[in-house]
């Protein structure tokens, strides 16, 4: 299964207001979606970071199953709406795809 993980930063005070949307709003919309089969949210704890990285608040964790581009446009058609709780300028998506390497323990 594939992965997409979004780093995501809130507007000034609005830590809690944000979790809120993402667990009651923006995962059940995004699991609504074709391919996109399970969401996690996280608050996140920096232990440490190169200088100028911002202090995310949530990482987000999505599996996508499929195509992961064919999913991203289902993500698109579907015209999920995003928070204006959210910093968008220091968000961060990542799409990792994977090599079916499994664990054997």
């Amino acid at each position: 299964m594939n992965k997409m993980t979004v780093l995501a930063k809130a507007k000034l005070g609005q830590v809690e207001a944000l979790a809120k949307w993402y667990d009651e709003t923006h995962i059940p919309d995004l699991l609504a979606v074709p391919g996109l089969v399970s969401a996690e949210r996280h608050n996140v704890m920096p232990l440490k970071a190169p200088d100028g990285v911002p202090a995310w608040d949530f990482m987000l964790i999505y599996g996508l199953e499929g195509d992961p581009m064919a999913v991203l446009g289902n993500m698109a058609k579907a015209q999920v709406a995003l928070s204006d709780l959210m910093d968008s300028t220091l968000t961060l998506s990542i799409v990792a795809m994977s090599q079916g390497v499994r664990n054997k323990g």
